[in-house]
């Protein structure tokens, strides 16, 4: 979501292919727990299954925190449930999982993010983040309570070439350090090679770099990648 690949020479980074997946796919499986999962962005060479919500941020290129406030709008709605349903509902979409499109081995960070989210009501928080091994945070490898994550984005006021670190400045996140290959992502050629990414059959057009966002049954969580 958000920029234009120029360090890849145009090539969308959610289609360079780690072990014949491209990146995109890879970030939608592993957030394969969720009810509900949302792209943002062009799903360029990617084959994704039919249940995944794709959509666009308003205006294209206008940044992740843009690409996130998409991605959770096209999120279901619980206001019109009733019941035991709604209740059901109600805890099943209380986190946001928030995933960038070019973390080829993301799967490795869904456990401990999920685990310290479970504890973040303890600590007083409104969610967890990954921090890779150069203490750096990764705000779109993170999951957030809805609730916070929707007054964040209200909080924020328009979001058009906004970071994600304004969008989550409000927010009470409890760090989760990762190794580094759960958050190693593709911004160069040389990024790709590290990771042993390839062209594949990206069409080099422009960047279509996406996210997802989803529902887990039998969690608290939902998610969003870019």
């Amino acid at each position: 979501m958000g920029g234009r690949a120029e360090r890849l020479g145009g090539i969308a980074k959610g289609d360079l292919r780690v072990d014949g997946r491209t990146l995109l796919e890879r970030v939608v499986a592993a957030a394969g727990m969720a009810r509900q999962r949302v792209v943002v962005g062009d799903v360029g060479a990617s084959a994704l299954p039919v249940d995944v919500i794709v959509v666009r941020e308003e205006p294209p290129f206008s940044g992740p925190a843009a690409a996130v406030a998409a991605g959770v709008a096209a999120l279901p709605s619980r206001a019109g449930a009733e019941g035991e349903d709604a209740a059901a509902d109600d805890a099943a979409a209380d986190a946001v999982l928030l995933l960038a499109g070019d973390l080829p081995f993301v799967a490795d960070a869904i456990a401990p993010l999920l685990a310290a989210f479970e504890g973040a009501d303890a600590a007083g928080a409104d969610g967890a983040m990954a921090v890779d091994e150069a203490g750096r945070a990764q705000y779109l490898t993170a999951v957030v309570r809805r609730a916070a994550l929707d007054d964040a984005i209200a909080a924020a006021g328009p979001l058009e070439g906004a970071s994600m670190r304004r969008l989550v400045a409000a927010l009470r996140l409890v760090d989760v350090a990762l190794p580094g290959r759960a958050t190693m992502d593709v911004d160069t050629w040389a990024d790709a090679r590290a990771v042993g990414a390839t062209a594949g059959e990206a069409d080099g057009t422009d960047e279509r770099s996406r996210s997802a966002i989803g529902t887990a049954p039998g969690t608290t969580t939902e998610g969003a990648s870019t």
